[in-house]
């Protein structure tokens, strides 16, 4: 595993996307084709040696057009109630 330090986003108004399964399935003329699926990927990770390089990431994501860091929204986590969804841990 690259890096010692996990950074974690969790991501809003995400786009659905399709991703190949690995298998092969009968299409709609009877020929062998790759399956895909529609996926919905609200969660990115990204493994670093520091925290500062983290902290680097995540001003990078919060700057960018492409993403929008998720606000917490259940009333039964007050703690996270309207903050942004996104975690640094250490990893072994």
């Amino acid at each position: 595993m690259k890096g010692n330090y996990r950074l974690t986003v969790h991501l809003d108004n995400v786009k659905k996307s399709s991703a190949a399964t690995g298998k092969q399935v009968k299409g709609s003329k009877g020929k062998m084709v790759s399956e895909t699926k529609s996926v919905l990927r609200n969660t990115m990770s990204w493994y670093y040696n520091s925290v500062e390089d983290c902290e680097k990431k995540l001003s990078e994501i919060k700057g960018s057009s492409e993403y929008t860091i998720k606000k917490g929204t259940n009333p039964n986590k007050k703690h996270k109630w309207g903050k942004e969804l996104y975690y640094i841990s250490f990893v072994n």
